[in-house]
């Protein structure tokens, strides 16, 4: 049986393209008849059918037992969602993630064209997406055991990327959320001692909590490349920079790009 955020997961996935889908599968609570389900949708209960057997594929529904067997009522069958999944709010499968709107641009009449741009704060939803696709350029999981000193090296690294990113601290690498072992007031604290103490100059990151299907997640953002700065982490003497779901040290060559202004990544 999948988990909770799975089960999310494939409903947001088959929902977002057939509305008339998310329709049937919302009338669903074990009192609805197929039949039942094709009156109240205006369709023919053939499609019904099939928008059913795709929800039954995914394991989001099944069909409703009593002591009998099957429940059936005037020979239609009854469905019900799947107790997981239950008592989910219809936001949580309706509000699917636009990627677009991760990244936004300042809006002001004044912006030259290579204006730095500010990042998405990612909603709840958007983050069990994240969660689902896995770490990419823009995003890194850290579990709630990572070291403070680990978390600065990655901070590093995006300091020198266009977009900037975010550090989503309480999930771990396969996306699993596990929630914050701290409270975000010691984080912030610790965060930023161990940014003071690895990374010169010193940055400014932003430390904002979510709530997370019930579990408390801390976001480290990150600001895109300011064009002008070299961030070096000093534990290590080098200079860091993301690339994909890597950070590398910078060449020379990229060096030199970055001490002209020009992005590497």
């Amino acid at each position: 049986m999948a988990d909770l955020q799975e089960l999310i997961s494939r409903a947001r996935f088959i929902f977002s393209s057939a509305p008339k889908r998310f329709d049937v599968f919302n009338l669903i609570n074990g009192k609805h008849s197929t039949k039942d389900l094709a009156n109240k949708t205006g369709r023919s209960l053939s499609s019904v059918l099939q928008d059913i057997e795709k929800l039954k594929d995914l394991e989001l529904v099944h069909e409703k037992q009593d002591r009998k067997g099957p429940l059936k009522k005037e020979g239609a069958s009854v469905f019900e969602k799947t107790s997981l999944i239950k008592h989910v709010p219809d936001s949580y499968f309706k509000d699917v993630a636009d990627t677009r709107r991760l990244i936004k641009k300042k809006v002001s009449k004044a912006i030259r064209p290579q204006q730095l741009t500010s990042i998405h704060i990612p909603s709840e939803n958007e983050i069990l997406d994240i969660c689902t696709y896995g770490e990419s350029q823009l995003y890194e999981f850290k579990s709630p055991d990572a070291k403070m000193e680990d978390i600065s090296e990655e901070i590093a690294a995006f300091l020198h990327t266009k977009k900037g990113g975010i550090i989503l601290y309480g999930i771990d690498d396969s996306g699993t959320i596990l929630g914050s072992n701290i409270k975000r007031q010691d984080f912030d604290q610790r965060i930023h001692n161990s940014i003071r103490n690895t990374i010169n100059p010193s940055p400014n990151v932003d430390i904002i909590e979510k709530d997370v299907m019930g579990a408390k997640i801390i976001l480290v953002i990150i600001p895109p490349w300011d064009r002008k700065s070299l961030y070096q982490y000093t534990k290590k003497g080098r200079y860091l920079i993301r690339k994909g779901t890597n950070k590398f040290a910078l060449q020379p060559d990229e060096l030199k790009k970055l001490s002209q202004g020009i992005y590497v990544v």
